[in-house]
C-alpha cells in the first residue's frame, strides 16, 4: 500500500525518551500501512541504537549516521529517505495525541503550500528522573508535583519517602541512569497523560497576536517553530533545512522565513497536541544559540528577520515589531531609490547587536562598533534620511528603532 505520510525523527541521546514517542505513534487514529517514522539516530552514544530492533505496527526505518552532523543535517537525511508526500517533522522526544496525523494531514488535501502548525495545546511532560537534571529542572518538578495530584503520585511511587524538595533532590541526585516516572501504559490513555501535562503559556504570546490577523501578518513565520507538516514537493522547491546552524540553533525559524517568502499557507491547528519530554540542557546551548542567531542574520541580512535582535534591547512587544515592519515596506514601497543609507543603518545596528552577544559583551554601544564609528559624513548623510523620513509623519515606529539603535 501507498505511504501517504513520512514522520522525520532526528535523535541524539535521547534515549528512553525517544521510545515513548515511538509507542505514540502507534496510537494514531490514522491508517497506519500508510504511514512511515524515519528515526534518524544522529550518532548517539547512548542506547538508541536498540531501537533498530523496534517493530511497530507502522513502518520504519532507523538510520543511523557515521558522526554527529545537527538537527538540520538529520532532518534533510530523513527527507531522502521519505516516501510519504506529507511530511511531518517532530523532535524524538516529542509524545503525540492520537490525532495528531488525521490532523495534519486534513490541510493538506486542497493546498500544496500548506505548512501547519500547532497552536496553544503544545507543553511539557517529565517522562524520566535524570541525575543531569539542573537545580531549576528539579524544582520545577516539584513545584509541578504540588500542583498536579497524579504527577504527585507518581513521583511518590518511585521516590520511596517523604516527598520533599531536598528528598527529591537527593534522591534524582543519587541515580546512576534516568528512572521513568510515565509508563508506556500511560501512552494509551491520552486523557491521562494529559492530565500530568504542563502547558506553555509562554509559547504562545505571539500566537496570542496574532490571532485576528495571522494570515496577512509580517510575522507569521515566526510562529512556525519546531513542528510542522508541509509536502515534499515545497520543501524540494524552497530547499530543506539550513546544514550550517551547529548545536542549538534557529534552523526551525529559518526554513520557516524561506517557505514565507515562497508564500507558504501558514495554517495554525488548534487541535494539535504535543507534549516535549523535558531532559538535561546542553552545556553549550547557550554559546551555540547566540552564534546560530547571528548566522541567521547574516544568511538573510533584511529587516524582516534582523528585527528578531530588538528582543535583546526592548521588552518583547510582537506590536511594535509589526509596526516596524508594515512601515518599513511602506517606506520601500513609495521611495525604492532613496533611503538606502538609512536602511542599511538599521540593519547593520540590529546586526551588531547579535555580534556583540556572541562575543560575551553586552548590547550597548552599537555605532561605536561599526562602520560609521569613524564616518562623520555617513552619519550625517543617515541623519538627514531619518530627519525627512520623520517629516512624512507616516514612520514613527522605524525612527524610533533607529533612535534606539543609534543612542543605546
Amino acid at each position: 500500500m501507498e505511504i501517504e505520510v513520512t514522520i522525520i525523527m532526528p535523535s541524539y541521546n535521547r534515549y528512553p525518551l525517544n521510545l515513548l514517542s515511538l509507542y505514540a505513534l502507534e496510537k494514531q487514529n490514522f491508517d497506519l500501512s500508510k504511514m512511515e517514522v524515519i528515526l534518524i539516530d544522529d550518532a548517539s552514544t547512548d542506547q538508541t541504537p536498540e531501537i533498530k530492533e523496534y517493530r511497530p505496527s507502522y513502518h520504519f526505518q532507523y538510520i543511523r549516521n557515521r558522526t554527529n552532523v545537527g538537527v538540520a543535517a538529520s532532518r534533510n537525511i530523513g527527507l531522502r529517505h521519505a516516501r510519504g508526500e506529507i511530511i511531518i517533522i517532530l523532535d524524538a522526544e516529542t509524545i503525540v495525541s492520537p490525532s495528531y496525523v488525521a490532523l495534519n494531514c486534513q490541510h493538506h488535501l486542497n493546498h500544496d503550500k500548506s505548512v501547519v502548525i500547532a497552536g496553544s495545546k503544545r507543553g511539557r511532560i517529565y517522562t524520566f528522573l535524570s541525575p543531569d537534571f539542573t537545580n531549576n529542572q528539579i524544582n520545577a518538578i516539584y513545584k509541578w508535583s504540588e500542583k498536579n495530584s497524579l504527577f504527585n503520585q507518581r513521583l511518590k511511587e518511585v521516590v520511596s519517602q517523604e516527598l520533599t524538595l531536598s528528598n527529591l533532590t537527593t534522591h534524582i541526585r543519587l541515580l546512576e541512569e534516568s528512572q521513568q516516572v510515565v509508563k508506556r501504559a500511560d501512552i494509551e490513555d491520552i486523557k491521562n497523560l494529559c492530565s500530568i501535562v504542563k502547558y506553555r503559556s509562554y509559547a504562545h504570546q505571539l500566537l496570542n497576536y496574532l490571532t485576528d490577523d495571522f494570515g496577512s501578518s509580517p510575522l507569521r513565520w515566526m510562529a512556525c517553530l519546531g513542528f510542522l507538516s508541509i509536502k515534499r514537493s515545497f520543501i524540494e522547491e524552497v530547499g530543506g533545512y539550513e546544514e550550517d546552524f551547529k548545536g542549538w540553533g534557529p534552523e526551525d525559524a529559518e526554513f520557516a522565513y524561506r517557505l514565507y517568502k515562497a508564500n507558504a499557507n501558514f495554517i495554525i491547528e488548534e487541535d494539535l497536541e504535543s507534549f516535549h519530554q523535558e531532559h538535561p540542557p546542553s552545556t553549550t546551548k547557550e554559546e551555540a544559540m547566540n552564534r546560530n542567531r547571528l548566522f541567521f542574520q547574516q544568511k538573510h541580512p533584511v529587516l524582516d528577520v534582523s528585527i528578531r535582535a530588538l528582543h535583546s534591547i526592548h521588552p518583547t512587544d510582537y506590536g511594535l515589531m509589526e509596526k516596524i515592519i508594515l512601515e518599513h515596506q511602506s517606506l520601500t514601497s513609495r521611495f525604492p531609490n532613496e533611503f538606502h543609507e538609512f536602511n542599511r543603518a538599521i540593519i547593520t545596528l540590529l546586526h551588531q547587536i547579535r555580534i556583540n552577544i556572541a562575543e560575551n559583551r553586552p548590547p550597548v554601544n552599537l555605532v561605536r562598533n561599526t562602520e560609521f564609528s569613524d564616518d562623520l559624513i555617513a552619519m550625517e548623510r543617515i541623519q538627514i534620511e531619518r530627519n525627512q523620513i520623520q517629516s512624512y509623519g507616516k514612520y514613527n515606529h522605524l525612527v524610533w528603532l533607529f533612535d534606539k539603535l543609534r543612542t543605546i
